[in-house]
């Protein structure tokens, strides 16, 4: 049988080259000014214009947006919310090259801008200086940028003592300006505090404190009164109040330079640097007289010393607070709740035991014992008559707890 002759089919494989696009560099830039003095204001503005100007004409470029501080020390990242979202945003891919007009707008501080160069360069992120005419991936530019950056810092300390200088000779003739940070209660006029329509708050707040209430009770009253802030945007805090008790402006005093100069970098006190106060005795007019002032101030004083002591007084304290001592180590005994085990009920029943105690035997702490509370109510019946009556407790000076008795001293 014959087979019809079968037909070959050659494939023919054609080679395509594949055009791959070329990516686009995605660029921002990064603007900060330290003031917002109204001649940096213009160079702030100029700056953002120029770089966006500038990256949209690239056309290699796509433009990644301008980030830009204002009014912004460079000394630290942390006050800096633009440069912190910038950099987020090259970790994250977004941002291939930053262009930043010199090191010192980058950064004042040479160990945080070595290593966010370096974090970036991880990431494959340019950095360009347009003063300093370098990149982040010149072969020499770690040793460059550690060094600029040391000048950089070196400069802003500079300014940073300078500005100290200054304020410590103000201080020193007794002058000084409020500026943004106003006081409740006062206006500056002219360079001079004068009472405004709200000392009488001011007056209120010492009155409530020396009738015996409390920071969360004076708080209370006021928000409950519809009494706002400084600011007028919330109400007023316990702890504005405390800083109210103790602000010795209310009395007509002033006291300049009350802590140590803040640290450049640090942007906190430095209690390494030496420093003087001065105080002004009636610099201006009283909004609390000095008699009252006194005794908050002794208040204040004395409920300090009670807090050293462990003795701390919320709202309804117990009666014995305060008065209730270890009669080995003498620190203050506090009331607990324990859990009695099973043979005893098994329920709960409060006691006292010595503050020093709890720091265990390896702290060296006390070794007195832990007292119930009926056992002390008893002792307490011995020297009175009774004390159902709540009042009857305050009669009772002072306790004190010994490993095997406990003794009661009367007012």
């Amino acid at each position: 049988m014959k087979y019809p002759e079968r037909e070959e089919f050659i494939m023919k494989v054609h080679e395509m080259k594949r055009q791959s696009a070329k990516r686009r560099r995605q660029v921002a830039a990064y603007c900060r000014v330290s003031t917002e003095l109204s001649e940096q204001e213009e160079s702030y503005e100029r700056q953002i214009s120029y770089y966006e100007v500038l990256i949209k004409s690239n056309p290699g470029w796509d433009f990644a947006g301008v980030y830009a501080d204002r009014g912004r020390s460079g000394t630290s990242t942390k006050a800096r919310p633009a440069f912190r979202q910038m950099v987020q945003g090259a970790m994250s891919g977004r941002i291939d090259l930053i262009l930043v007009k010199s090191i010192s707008r980058f950064s004042r501080n040479a160990a945080e801008c070595e290593q966010t160069i370096k974090n970036l360069a991880a990431a494959n992120v340019e950095v360009r200086f347009e003063k300093e005419g370098i990149s982040s991936f010149e072969p020499s530019a770690g040793f460059v940028f550690s060094l600029l950056a040391a000048v950089a810092q070196d400069e802003s300390q500079s300014i940073s003592e300078n500005v100290r200088w200054r304020y410590a000779n103000r201080f020193a003739k007794g002058d000084y300006n409020i500026g943004s940070n106003r006081i409740f209660g006062y206006d500056s006029v002219n360079g001079k505090l004068i009472p405004n329509a709200k000392a009488w708050v001011v007056k209120r707040i010492f009155a409530l404190y020396l009738q015996g209430k409390s920071l969360a009770d004076i708080e209370k009253t006021l928000t409950s009164d519809g009494i706002l802030g400084l600011h007028a945007h919330s109400p007023i805090k316990r702890s504005a109040i405390l800083s109210m008790l103790r602000n010795e402006t209310y009395v007509g005093d002033k006291r300049l330079q009350k802590k140590p100069p803040t640290d450049f970098l640090t942007k906190r006190p430095n209690p390494h640097v030496q420093h003087i106060s001065y105080d002004l005795t009636d610099d201006h007019e009283a909004i609390i007289d000095r008699a009252t002032w006194e005794q908050v101030q002794m208040l204040l004083h004395h409920k300090q010393e009670e807090v050293k002591q462990g003795i701390c007084r919320h709202g309804q304290h117990h009666p014995l607070y305060g008065k209730l001592f270890c009669g080995l180590c003498g620190a203050p005994y506090t009331r607990r709740t324990f859990q009695a085990c099973q043979a005893q009920g098994g329920g709960l029943y409060k006691a006292w035991n010595c503050r020093e105690r709890q720091k265990g035997a390896k702290g060296n702490g006390c070794r007195n014992r832990i007292v119930k509370e009926d056992i002390i109510m008893e002792e307490i019946e011995k020297a009175i008559d009774t004390v159902e009556d709540r009042e009857m407790l305050e009669k009772v000076q002072k306790v004190l707890v010994y490993e095997d008795h406990v003794d009661v001293v009367m007012t």
